[in-house]
């Protein structure tokens, strides 16, 4: 294989002699610019039609999602219910794991719209610390059923 230097991309680049021969024409600008407004003049005779815009995009505002508009004490309470169902099917021995894993699922949707709000509540508020401890509890517990913790001979 023939390795090809880079000269000629260079001298395409970086011409060695500057054409002294080439003269342009010295008019002054005002000429020049009469003579494009003539041009431009002759092409836009007439009434234009405006450009039909298809597919515009409606604007989009940041608006909350109907999760966002329910009052954060309401959700960690629906958010706390959810954990206490899932609490009190894990400890029925009559209970499937397979009836379980929707309650984990609502857990999971319902931790991942409260992060946000967890994000949004000032450090020392009392309320941060109940809801981040909701949501470490709710992690863990995701975590141990997917990995099979609570799997038993007595629930298939």
């Amino acid at each position: 294989m023939k390795i090809h230097p880079n000269d000629e991309i260079l001298k395409n680049g970086y011409p060695e002699k500057v054409k002294k021969n080439e003269k342009t024409e010295h008019k002054d600008f005002g000429a020049i610019f009469r003579q494009i407004i003539q041009k431009s003049s002759k092409l836009n005779t007439g009434a234009q039609k405006p450009a039909i815009i298809n597919n515009v995009s409606p604007i989009k505002f940041n608006t909350f999602s109907p999760a966002e508009k329910i009052p954060i004490m309401d959700r960690l309470e629906r958010f706390l219910d959810i954990l206490d169902e899932y609490h009190q099917k894990l400890g029925n021995p009559q209970v499937t794991l397979r009836n379980i894993y929707p309650t984990i699922n609502r857990m999971e949707v319902e931790k991942e719209s409260l992060i946000p709000v967890l994000n949004s509540l000032p450090d020392r508020d009392e309320l941060k610390d109940i809801l981040n401890h909701a949501l470490i509890t709710a992690s863990l517990e995701a975590i141990k059923f997917n990995r099979g913790d609570y799997l038993t001979p007595y629930r298939q």
